[in-house]
């Protein structure tokens, strides 16, 4: 696995949080080092990136004036770990929502074009809102995940906009001149079972609720007795809603890795007994603290099908159960979880089955 890189004649250590055992992935892609090598000079420029999963930009970039915008916590981790490794100062202030207005005006962007077209929108919204006439955006991606609607979005919100030509099966797309007025975004509006859900831009499933989601909440009861309750991975809530349904009082535990996740969740739960956690882990979580733990656990991050990180997740989740408490989870049939879970759990069982998803029910 490739972890070293060069830039303007240092040379940094740059890795992946959480770490792979996949050899084949790196902290960085051509399209970033593409976009990294088009700055040219930016004296005098305050440069504000966006979706540095892994903190590649935040680190060849250490001694400019930066502004991130982050979505994840284990994106924040990312940053911090590789700066720290490299002998550089990490400073959280100058990392910010995506639902913050910038104390500063953009210079440049750096944008990092993430797999779902809404969420590019929602990057382009943030930059818009915050630029003056000269700001200038370097978008970029690898050529093979090229949409149309990538110039379609961005023409929303800029006049110029300019694709370069191929380096490394990779592309940048140019833009400039801010146009005056453009209309918001919306929250996107779910409906299901009655009920309306709304959500941030980019959060999971946003066209209506994950068809694995409806079969995990066709197949599982919540007990009387399940009263302190998580939702992990939980998305716009959808699950959380579904506990208190079941069991008015639970007290519940929603917990994602994408802020705008938990944001979305605080939309449609109006609960006061709800606590919102925008983690990467459950290493903070006390252990025997949970009568039942559900979940649509992710295994897309981005373009990448990785489950590793699920595993770590599964594998903490039997140290945050009660000595009686449990674990149900849906997930693609294919994926096979069950041959993993036996290392924690003393009984896994499947409860319910169709051609394309499984709910599994697990006992510490």
């Amino acid at each position: 696995m490739e972890t070293t890189f060069k830039h303007n004649s240092a040379s940094y250590t740059i890795t992946r949080y959480p770490k792979t055992e996949d050899r084949t992935l790196k902290a960085w892609n051509n399209a970033e080092v593409y976009a990294l090598n088009e700055l040219g000079n930016t004296t005098g420029q305050h440069i504000t990136i966006y979706n540095d999963r892994f903190g590649f930009w935040n680190t060849c970039l250490n001694s400019e004036e930066l502004t991130t915008i982050w979505h994840y916590e284990s994106q924040r981790k990312s940053i911090a770990q590789n700066l720290k490794q490299n002998g550089l100062s990490f400073n959280a202030n100058t990392l910010v929502k995506s639902t913050d207005k910038l104390t500063k005006s953009i210079d440049i962007a750096l944008v990092m074009v993430p797999k779902s077209v809404e969420s590019f929108q929602h990057i382009l919204e943030h930059i818009h809102a915050n630029s003056h006439k000269d700001t200038r955006v370097i978008c970029c991606f690898m050529t093979k995940y090229f949409n149309k609607q990538i110039l379609e979005r961005a023409s929303i919100y800029f006049e110029d906009v300019e694709q370069s030509l191929a380096w490394k099966k990779s592309r940048l797309v140019h833009l400039k001149s801010p146009k005056q007025e453009v209309a918001p975004m919306k929250l996107r509006n779910i409906k299901h079972d009655g009920l309306d859900y709304k959500q941030y831009p980019g959060v999971f499933s946003a066209a209506h609720i994950d068809y694995a989601t409806q079969f995990l909440m066709d197949n599982v009861s919540v007990k009387p007795e399940e009263i302190d309750v998580m939702d992990l991975a939980s998305g716009n809530g959808v699950i959380a809603r579904f506990v208190q349904s079941q069991n008015a009082s639970s007290k519940l535990t929603l917990v994602d890795d994408y802020n705008l996740a938990i944001e979305s969740s605080k939309l449609n739960i109006e609960n006061s007994n709800a606590t919102f956690l925008c983690t990467d882990s459950l290493d903070d979580i006390e252990s025997d603290t949970f009568d039942l733990i559900i979940s649509n656990p992710p295994f897309h991050f981005e373009h990448e099908i990785n489950i590793d990180i699920t595993l770590k997740l599964m594998e903490q989740v039997q140290q945050c159960l009660k000595p009686e408490g449990r674990f149900v989870f849906v997930a693609n049939e294919h994926l096979n979880y069950k041959t993993h879970l036996i290392q924690w759990f003393t009984d896994v069982k499947i409860i319910a089955k169709n051609d394309k998803f499984v709910v599994c029910e697990c006992f510490v």
